[in-house]
């Protein structure tokens, strides 16, 4: 019986994704960051082994990033970390739909570092949607089920806000 890494992929992935639901759950931020940090290098080895590596790349940067946010919030960090995908990335792409990662990485870090409410899950919302559409393209199933859950969360919470903003400016 020979052993194949794209079940190890997998399972990874779903462990990924078990870990990611589980971070949203967490009210501390140091435990938000620790399990999306640990999401995100799960992520990475999952990539790894399904053999999409600029995804892999990303998801590191992406987990690295999670947990430096949480200390460094400056203008500086931020160009640094988007710096950092472009240079280790864009050497590893071989398909144009592998763009979408490097994008959904630019915009998310933008976003966790610059933007706040409706902006900010707007702009994660955009980022959701390029990795939706790449894990699609990579056949990975953890992420598929990581990404939808985080569309599915986040479109919710962005109606809710728009729902909220729409009747204060409508008692005003």
């Amino acid at each position: 019986m020979s052993f194949d890494l794209s079940w190890l992929a997998q399972l990874l992935g779903l462990l990924a994704c078990a870990i990611g639901a589980a971070a949203f759950l967490q009210r501390q931020d140091a435990k938000l960051r620790l399990h999306l940090t640990l999401n995100g290098a799960l992520l990475a080895l999952h990539f790894l082994l399904l053999g999409a590596t600029a995804a892999a790349i990303n998801c590191l940067l992406c987990a690295v990033r999670t947990w430096i946010s949480g200390y460094y919030r400056s203008i500086g960090v931020m160009l640094l970390f988007m710096l950092l995908a472009a240079v280790l990335v864009i050497p590893q792409l071989e398909h144009p739909i592998q763009w979408l990662t490097l994008i959904g990485t630019l915009l998310s870090t933008y976003a966790l570092f610059r933007l706040q409410g409706m902006g900010l899950r707007l702009c994660m919302l955009a980022s959701t949607l390029c990795w939706i559409v790449h894990n699609i393209w990579a056949g990975s199933l953890g992420g598929m089920l990581l990404e939808g859950m985080f569309l599915v969360i986040n479109s919710y919470t962005i109606f809710s806000l728009y729902r909220t903003q729409r009747a204060i400016s409508s008692t005003a």
